[in-house]
């Protein structure tokens, strides 16, 4: 939803442009919101224009392409319509999700269509913060499944493969410290000990089908795969896939005032496409 949040942000900035040549202005607006972008158009539906001096936009369209939001992480497209837009200029805040929603006199809704590449995603898979929001996902599974939160395994090369028919391939190494010990080595001079400490390191590679239940949730069905190289049993996949798909759930995101169906997902050997209708509800302050 940060993206969103970053675009919403251009655009109900340019209620201080006065209304002047708004599309080149939200454009611009955009712009500053994120690292780069490669091709982009604005069109905004506002008669008369003044109204955007006021907080109100009629209707915004935008078309986006190579949008780089942070450091490693690159939307290949991003299209966007809106519904009216109107917020309280004297009170805009865009700071936070919370303090956008403040401003807002009417809920700002609207549809968006998200394209990734195979290239886009394992890019961003090897951001700090894309491996950081992973790592504790893996640690708070872990810990679901095995009871425990002392077994853990840090996450490396994380690779993703794209399928058609919505299913994709992901391939990662899981490396647990074994628990020190003293061994008397048969050969070691009497009354010492050797300290052993090996990594153990598990070649993990799961093949999965994602799956969009009413709009509101992504199911991850069909999980196979293999740790170095031989089948894990399907109670260990399905609690898994379980585990994944219980965070996937856009109900969660009610919290923060936010409405999100997912309208479309589609993948295929070339990209992921994601359609969604999005509505941000106004806040009391």
């Amino acid at each position: 939803m940060e993206i969103l949040t970053i675009v919403l942000a251009g655009l109900l900035g340019i209620g201080s442009s006065g209304g002047i040549v708004l599309d080149k202005i939200a454009q611009g607006k955009i712009r500053s919101q994120v690292i780069s972008v490669e091709q982009q158009a604005v069109r905004i539906d506002n008669q008369p224009n003044y109204r955007a001096a006021e907080g109100k936009l009629a209707r915004v369209r935008i078309a986006s392409r190579g949008v780089r939001i942070k450091p490693g992480i690159r939307i290949a497209s991003l299209d966007l319509e809106t519904d009216p837009l109107a917020v309280k200029l004297a009170k805009l805040k865009l700071s936070n999700i919370d303090r956008l929603r403040e401003s807002l006199t009417v809920p700002a809704a609207g549809a968006v269509k998200v394209v990734l590449t195979e290239k886009d995603l394992n890019q961003a898979l090897q951001s700090n913060e894309i491996q950081a929001q992973l790592q504790n996902t893996l640690n708070r599974l872990i810990a679901s499944r095995a009871g425990s939160t002392n077994i853990s395994y840090q996450l490396a090369d994380i690779q993703l493969k794209l399928r058609p028919k919505n299913r994709l391939q992901v391939s990662f190494k899981l490396s647990r410290p074994r628990p020190k010990n003293l061994n008397l080595e048969s050969n070691a001079t009497p009354g010492t000990y050797q300290t052993k400490n090996p990594s153990r390191e598990l070649a993990t590679s799961l093949e999965l089908t994602l799956k969009v239940i009413n709009g509101k949730k992504v199911r991850i069905l069909n999980p196979q795969g293999t740790v170095n190289g031989r089948p894990m049993s399907s109670r260990l996949l399905n609690g898994f896939a379980t585990g994944i798909s219980d965070r996937l759930n856009l109900n969660t995101l009610s919290e923060d005032g936010i409405l999100a169906r997912i309208l479309q997902l589609e993948i295929n050997e070339d990209n992921l496409q994601l359609i969604s209708f999005v509505r941000l509800e106004t806040k009391m302050p």
